[in-house]
């Protein structure tokens, strides 16, 4: 059967008909959304840039005391804590100029519709990737500057984790009402507000300031640390980043002991029953030198883990390989965060180069329910009058073609200019990336299910 579409060249029309451009944007998607994949999805019934707040209960204390004779059990109580999500809307476009000679004309269309695509996943894989590793990151951190004595203020090289406390179950600014303990090499402060150095850069090296003075005189680039800060997995147990060196390499007992962590803090598996790690081709190479590794597969060269160079399912974990964990390469604008050649990334909150020159690579390993994707259908966008057909596949429209791909919605505009001959993709998606807290339940750290591995 022929479909007409106005405005759209019949080239163009012969592959939508087929359903080749809606194979080729999902194509272009799958490969790119490796921590996106790891966020539950759940359908959000709201607005663009409404708020909305979600709760999670605490547990009963146990009381192992026997009951007096004659009374009644006491009454027990539990605890509740909020997370909140804003939904947003994210997307991109691109032009095709049309009048080129015929060869030309569907590989560039294609062409543009695979950038697109790429495009989409890779915005999206990076916003999660984001939020995960500043949440896992967060209250960690090390000074810019030397304190002083006396001084009420200290700079540091990420505000990370130092900008919001919970304060009757729901996350607040952190002010003299809601301060964040913590300590600066070995004194006890109580940071009452933080101030980032750039604006634009609200997780990068900044201010805290102070409810007392400092007694002490810390030097640069001493570790500040939260009592409510993520646990830190860092090869050779160093207190701040500048404690790795060229030898401080990944093994397998690291992963081991971050299994036992999570285990310890009840922290459950993913869905397939096994932690999930996310490590770079770099971390995946260096557990190939670690010699329990190799006397696991000592005399099974033809398997897949040594065929393939693909480790799989070990040590109750599933490993992925992931060129998008955070370096000094894709972590965004870096900037100096004290002696040497530190540098820090307000991106993911974190230094990326230490202050020795060592670029630090991380792994983080990820439990059950650490990232939920609250979308928005946008369908629902758009009016009775504007869409003939069904979302989810091409249909017809007023102005051109549109599909939905993996709650990712594709638009093909028709020409719209006077000379109808640019045609107009893009993609949009609508909702946020929550990171839940669990701050009741095991140690003191406000987020749990997942654990960051920092090496050389």
């Amino acid at each position: 059967m022929s479909v007409s579409l106005v405005g759209i060249p019949q080239s163009i029309a012969d592959i939508i008909q087929d359903r080749t451009l809606e194979r080729v944007f999902h194509d272009a998607l799958f490969p790119r959304l490796l921590y996106r994949s790891e966020a539950q999805a759940e359908l959000w019934q709201a607005n663009l840039g409404e708020r909305a707040v979600f709760t999670r209960s605490g547990l009963i204390p146990v009381d192992t005391t026997p009951l007096v004779p004659g009374q009644d059990p006491s009454a027990a109580t539990f605890g509740f804590e909020q997370w909140e999500v804003e939904a947003a809307q994210y997307g991109r476009t691109l032009d095709t100029h049309m009048p080129t000679n015929y060869v030309a004309i569907a590989p560039t269309f294609m062409r543009n519709t695979v950038n697109l695509g790429l495009n989409a996943g890779e915005t999206l894989n990076r916003i999660v990737r984001d939020r995960l590793f500043r949440a896992y990151l967060g209250g960690n951190t090390a000074l810019a500057v030397a304190g002083v004595a006396g001084q009420t203020t200290i700079q540091v090289a990420s505000i990370n984790g130092f900008t919001e406390q919970l304060l009757g179950a729901r996350p607040v600014p952190v002010s003299a009402a809601a301060p964040i303990a913590a300590t600066v090499n070995a004194e006890v402060i109580s940071i009452i507000g933080a101030t980032p150095l750039n604006p634009a850069e609200p997780f990068g090296r900044g201010t805290l300031f102070l409810a007392a003075a400092l007694a002490t005189s810390p030097a640069i680039r001493s570790p500040v640390i939260a009592t409510n800060r993520s646990r830190i997995m860092r090869v050779g147990a160093g207190t701040t980043v500048d404690a790795l060196t060229a030898g401080s390499v990944l093994t397998l007992q690291t992963f081991i002991d971050a299994v036992a962590y999570m285990r310890g803090q009840k922290i459950p598996p993913c869905f397939d029953g096994y932690y999930h790690v996310h490590l770079t081709p770099t971390g995946e190479a260096q557990l190939y030198l670690d010699q329990a590794f190799q006397r696991l597969y000592q005399s099974l060269p033809d398997n897949t883990v040594f065929r393939d160079a693909a480790i799989g399912q070990l040590v109750g974990c599933r490993f992925y390989r992931d060129t998008e964990n955070p370096n000094s390469e894709n972590a965004g604008a870096l900037v100096s965060t004290g002696a040497g050649a530190s540098m820090g990334s307000g991106t993911v909150g974190a230094d990326v180069i230490n202050t020795a020159g060592v670029p630090i690579q991380r792994a983080i390993v990820l439990g059950g329910g650490s990232i939920y994707e609250k979308y928005l259908d946008e369908s629902k966008y758009i009016s009775e009058a504007g869409v003939t057909g069904k979302i989810g596949q091409f249909s017809i429209v007023n102005n051109g073609v549109q599909v939905m791909t993996q709650r990712i919605r594709y638009i093909l505009r028709a020409p719209l200019d006077k000379l109808q001959q640019v045609i107009a993709q893009t993609w949009s998606w609508s909702g946020d990336f929550a990171i839940p807290s669990d701050s009741l339940s095991g140690n003191p750290a406000r987020f749990k299910r997942a654990i960051v591995i920092e090496h050389a």
